[in-house]
């Protein structure tokens, strides 16, 4: 039974291989989300911890996002000596009534090492010592906008987010490590688990403060509390294959068994925290294949122990009570009678247990097909690799946006800056590091090419080639949208044959393993169609090669490069013209100030443009055609659907067709009724 157990594991994913990718895209996702912010002259991190990250998860199984950002300008200190004037200082303090693992924070003030007398933000609270406290309510202040908050707040614990399938937690980093995490280090064990190296690694790496206080205190929105997700995330990252197994079998009885009783009060984490103690305790060989239900049966038993007791340890902090405030007696007495039941039999339940089809594939008379492990395989991945180019799109749509406020000396002055940093990290950085500047560094050059070659267009000068090189630096961008602002540049500058010649290539690039990626927030997203052939691509984790070969991005344009964008599609720089389009405008669509446009129907708006100046009219009306069937083909199209029918109307416009075009920007403002400029469109033609 656990032999057929494993394989079944196996077969829905829970395999070394997409552990291991699973843990290497969450990762890259961090370092590039952190090494972006610094770019932009932020000084946060982010770290994805939880289920996704650890590769501790199922397609059926639905976890969530845990998003843990950490706002490193501030820092708490246990000891005034820690005090440091370069960043806003908390004081952690504690008292005889405070929990364990709990604290308030006291704020100092920045110039001296001195408590401070004045509240600094609305949620800050005096104590009757004079102490100004930080409310844990304070964070939420960080999710509003022009005063209102950006969307419907969720609140699960310390997260604070707009979507239950994401957990947003800000947390502030600590200059040492609390005394209670010790624990984890100072504590007898057989020293089997965790190895010594990962204990070395949990030892350097920092701790949080999360806002979130004890539930049944009232002080509790001025409690804080110690987070050590990234030790435990190096601890799941210790666990075998094996262990992995048991861990993941676990998270499905607890959700199918186990959460209609007492809801989430029982959580992950203490499935998780059992099975670190009972791997601490057990001896290593008993985690085989063969042994599987055995090591399940050891680890629910662990947790039957601390039931009775009515205390759950944390494994890396010391004096907690993972039950207190989760799980009351009446609820303890519910939870020992449905584990006892879960291990009656052999744990035959398993066989009921519906998720990721589990029990109807353990049934003896069924075989499993060879290619489902395969599939699974693809479905994972089609949920898991939108996260990179995802990241990169974000970071530099924030980047060109951010140069609108700056003039043309200001922005080329800022991008050397940030190639200097990339190419810093390149060079000395992490594997990550330099993975994630490697992934940047393209785009980087592809943006100060094209505004280079703009300031020479607008002299009416010829491009030098100094600017040729830097877009052929920035041609292993991803497959197509740098080659096809080089393009653009061409046909702006009057190159049309070598603008030709370039998009006869582009076109050539396209088939079944490429797909175009659009992650704009208000466009419909297209990472949930990714072709079997695309995904098979980055099956190998190679994340360089499959944005390099497999994968193409908007192609987005910056104010500074107008000159090299054909004159109608600089009015989508313009497509915020009121107040209500400005009101309707959410804090991650910095994207609506660029030109922005998909690949295709850009290769082939360009092509249409290009023929039509060489005079070829058969080729001109081909790429027409092209076009239109992009724009019509059924089902509708994603990404820039407003772009990609605005180009189209503007070569009906060409042809003498303004009905045809008027009806095509009508279309487009169904769709999206503001920040369009297809208004603008349509007003124009009315006159």
């Amino acid at each position: 039974m656990s032999r057929h157990l494993s394989r079944v594991l196996d077969d829905i994913g829970v395999i070394q291989d997409m552990t291991d990718l699973r843990r290497h895209i969450h990762l890259l996702y961090d370092t590039l989300w952190t090494i972006g912010g610094k770019l932009q002259g932020g000084n946060e991190s982010q770290y994805i911890v939880g289920s996704q990250s650890e590769g501790t998860t199922t397609v059926g199984m639905d976890s969530d996002t845990d998003n843990f950002v950490i706002l490193n300008n501030h820092l708490v200190v246990f000891d005034w000596a820690e005090w440091d004037k370069d960043k806003i200082i908390l004081l952690a303090i504690k008292d005889n009534t405070t929990p364990p693992q709990l604290c308030y924070l006291q704020r100092l003030r920045h110039d001296l090492p001195l408590k401070m007398d004045q509240p600094v933000n609305p949620t800050d609270e005096v104590d009757e010592e004079g102490r100004v406290l930080v409310s844990n309510k304070w964070m939420e202040d960080i999710l509003w906008e022009d005063g209102k908050h950006i969307g419907p707040m969720i609140s699960h614990g310390p997260s604070r987010s707009f979507s239950d399938k994401v957990d947003l937690v800000f947390a502030f980093p600590c200059a040492s490590m609390p005394e209670e995490c010790e624990f984890l280090f100072s504590r007898p064990r057989p020293g089997h688990f965790p190895k010594p190296e990962t204990l070395e690694r949990a030892r350097r790496c920092p701790t949080f403060l999360v806002p979130q206080g004890h539930p049944f205190s009232e002080h509790k929105h001025l409690q804080w509390r110690i987070s050590t997700s990234l030790w435990e995330r190096f601890l799941v990252f210790d666990f075998t294959a094996e262990q992995q197994h048991v861990y993941v079998l676990l998270k499905m009885i607890r959700k199918t068994f186990i959460k209609p009783v007492v809801g989430d009060n029982l959580s992950t984490f203490h499935m998780k925290t059992a099975v670190m103690f009972t791997i601490e305790s057990c001896q290593p060989d008993i985690w085989r294949r063969d042994n599987i239900i055995a090591c399940a049966v050891n680890c629910l038993n662990t947790l039957l122990r601390w039931i009775r007791m009515g205390k759950c340890p944390h494994f890396t902090t010391g004096s907690v009570n993972l039950f207190d405030g989760k799980l009351d007696k009446r609820m303890l007495f519910k939870l020992q009678d449905v584990i006892t039941q879960i291990k009656s039999h052999n744990m035959w339940c398993i066989y009921q247990i519906q998720m990721d089809m589990l029990g109807f594939h353990l049934l003896p008379d069924i075989r499993i097909l060879d290619d489902r492990r395969h599939s699974n395989q693809l479905k994972i991945l089609r949920g898991i690799l939108f996260w990179i180019p995802h990241n990169v799109s974000v970071i530099m749509s924030k980047l060109m946006s951010a140069s609108r406020q700056q003039d043309i000396y200001e922005a080329v002055h800022g991008i050397i800056g940030q190639l200097q940093h990339l190419h810093s990290i390149h060079n000395s950085g992490s594997s990550l590091e330099r993975e994630a500047a490697s992934l940047l560094l393209p785009h980087v050059y592809g943006t100060l090419a094209s505004i280079l070659a703009s300031c020479y267009i607008t002299r009416q000068l010829p491009v030098p080639q100094f600017v040729i090189n830097l877009y052929q630096l920035s041609f292993t961008s991803d497959l197509m949208s740098t080659k096809l602002k080089y393009a653009s540049m061409l046909y702006c500058s009057g190159q049309c044959a070598a603008a030709a010649q370039v998009l006869t290539h582009c076109e050539g690039l396209l088939g079944p393993d490429v797909h175009h990626y659009c992650t704009c927030d208000g466009r419909p997203l297209t990472w949930k169609n990714q072709s079997d052939a695309h995904l098979e691509a980055g099956l190998d984790g190679n994340m360089i090669e499959l944005l390099k070969s497999h994968s193409s991005l908007c192609v987005r344009f910056s104010i500074h490069e107008r000159c090299c964008v054909p004159e109608h599609l600089q009015y989508e720089m313009f497509r915020t013209m009121t107040h209500e389009d400005q009101q309707l405008r959410h804090v991650n669509n910095e994207w609506m100030d660029l030109v922005m446009i998909d690949c295709v129907p850009f290769l082939y708006y360009l092509q249409y443009l290009v023929y039509r100046q060489l005079g070829q009219p058969a080729r001109k009306m081909s790429a027409l055609q092209k076009l239109e069937d992009y724009a019509g083909q059924p089902g509708g199209i994603l990404g820039h659907v407003d772009t990609a029918f605005h180009v189209l109307a503007h070569c009906c416009e060409l042809e003498n067709e303004p009905n045809d075009a008027f009806g095509l920007y009508q279309q487009s403002v169904l769709y999206f009724p503001r920040n369009n400029i297809a208004n603008w469109h349509l007003a124009r033609l009315l006159q």
